[in-house]
């Protein structure tokens, strides 16, 4: 047997344990990330914008369909508001997670219940993507989000 010849079987035989490896880091990650965004839709929920801010990274970058940049101080300063019962709630469905290494994309679909003074409450949904980053405390956290157009639910 030659060298390449070896150096081939070797690798061979050592990917299944690095992909296991990597599969295993995978699938831990993707339970935090899922973990997380249903903390924050509990968070979001009850009011508590302090307790919605651990999803945030230092570097956030969102873009909604309407309005300016949002950021980490935009998040830390909405979060310095007194909590109260909010007029929007929140529902949550996860499409997909794909994790690769110390990055993620998650895609999802958020369902929003805002309600109103007077009248009924309005429902409204909209597709979302984000880019989640593992922290060097570990921890996975937005790092760019972007939406879709808001659409009319079909809950």
């Amino acid at each position: 047997m030659n060298l390449p010849q070896f150096l081939c079987i070797a690798l061979v035989a050592a990917a299944p344990a690095a992909f296991g490896e990597a599969s295993a880091s995978n699938t831990i990650a993707e339970t935090q990330i899922r973990s997380a965004l249903a903390d924050w839709v509990s968070a979001a929920n009850r009011g508590d914008y302090k307790g919605a801010l651990k999803v945030w990274a230092p570097d956030l970058i969102g873009w909604a369909p309407d309005g300016v940049d949002d950021t980490y101080q935009r998040e830390a300063a909405y979060a310095e508001r007194p909590m109260q019962a909010p007029k929007t709630t929140y529902k949550l469905i996860i499409n997909e997670v794909i994790v690769e290494g110390s990055l993620a994309v998650v895609r999802d679909t958020w369902i929003e219940t805002t309600q109103r003074d007077t009248g009924p409450a309005t429902v409204s949904q909209f597709r979302s993507y984000e880019i989640w980053r593992c922290q060097p405390d570990k921890t996975w956290k937005i790092s760019r989000w972007i939406d879709g157009p808001v659409l009319p639910s079909k809950e």
